[in-house]
């Protein structure tokens, strides 16, 4: 992604929205918010709250860090791995990726 996306939240939000398949009005039931205000965020008019931009968070996987552009990249989260299985996948990863 361009540095000049990097902090485009509304940008950020219609990919995350899209790649999910759900319309705007879907979004905003799912979020609390209407329609309009999916629009005004993604075209950067108007910012969320931060409770609304945590439920947008949740409703389209993300982090609010990747949805805010400070991070880029794939979270996943794997719950209730134990200390070595968290070093094995950590180790496996990394050589992977290398």
């Amino acid at each position: 992604m361009g540095s000049g996306q990097v902090f485009d939240f509304g940008l950020r939000l219609r990919k995350l929205r899209e790649n999910k398949h759900l319309s705007q009005e879907e979004l905003g039931k799912r979020v609390g918010v209407t329609k309009g205000s999916i629009y005004r965020y993604e075209n950067n008019v108007q910012s969320p709250s931060l409770e609304t931009a945590k439920k947008l968070a949740v409703v389209l996987g993300t982090t609010l860090d990747n949805l805010a552009g400070l991070e880029d990249g794939v979270v996943i989260r794997l719950p209730n791995l134990s200390e070595a299985e968290e070093a094995a996948l950590r180790e496996f990863i990394r050589r992977f990726i290398s």
